[in-house]
């Protein structure tokens, strides 16, 4: 995947230091996160997801519930990075699975994404992005139903296209800046929790 903010233009200046590209901008912002929830003493987890069919649809693990925060973990985040579609359904019923078994009787599920539900796969036709975004509502409708409070945050630019559709009202962010992604996640989970 590339990040269509990091492409230059013609009259950029190839030389200089490239810009901070949006994967950069989200571990940031999950670092970020886990310090403060370190500080409120609040157990969580930090997920990666990617996949390429319904077949092959991946989680990769920072950080899981019972770990504590460590270099392991920075390492973790640190090696994030895009790979194949964002197959949002899957990974959402998994992480709410995982919710379920923690015993904790807040839940909470962040989903912080670059761009729309899209896989090779998903849908009859190819480029269809609707049978996306809909799979993502349902995981996301699921996911209220058994208790977990859900939040979804973009940088796409064009989130609030299908962001309105997936997601239900006041339950959705558009990051306008990048760089604001960090602060704004914090503000969510205090939302959210009433922390």
């Amino acid at each position: 995947m590339r990040d269509p903010w990091d492409t230059p233009l013609d009259d950029e200046n190839v030389d200089e230091e490239p810009k901070r590209k949006i994967i950069d901008i989200q571990r940031e912002a999950m670092v970020v996160m886990a310090t403060a929830l370190d500080a409120l003493g609040d157990s969580y987890g930090i997920y990666g997801f990617s996949g390429y069919g319904k077949d092959c649809v991946e989680v990769f693990v920072a950080k899981e519930p019972g770990q504590a925060f460590s270099n392991k973990t920075l390492q973790a985040v640190a090696a994030m990075k895009p790979k194949r579609s964002t197959r949002m359904g899957p990974a959402i019923r998994h992480s709410v699975h995982k919710l379920m078994q923690s015993g904790h009787a807040m839940k909470v599920l962040i989903v912080i994404s670059d761009g729309f539900p899209q896989d090779s796969d998903y849908g009859p036709q190819r480029g269809n992005h609707e049978y996306g975004v809909e799979d993502t509502a349902k995981a996301l409708r699921e996911a209220q139903q058994k208790g977990v409070e859900t939040f979804c945050v973009t940088v796409d630019r064009s989130g609030q296209d299908y962001l309105k559709h997936m997601c239900p009202d006041s339950r959705y962010l558009v990051i306008e800046e990048m760089q604001d992604l960090p602060d704004q996640l914090s503000k969510v989970y205090a939302a959210l929790t009433g922390r």
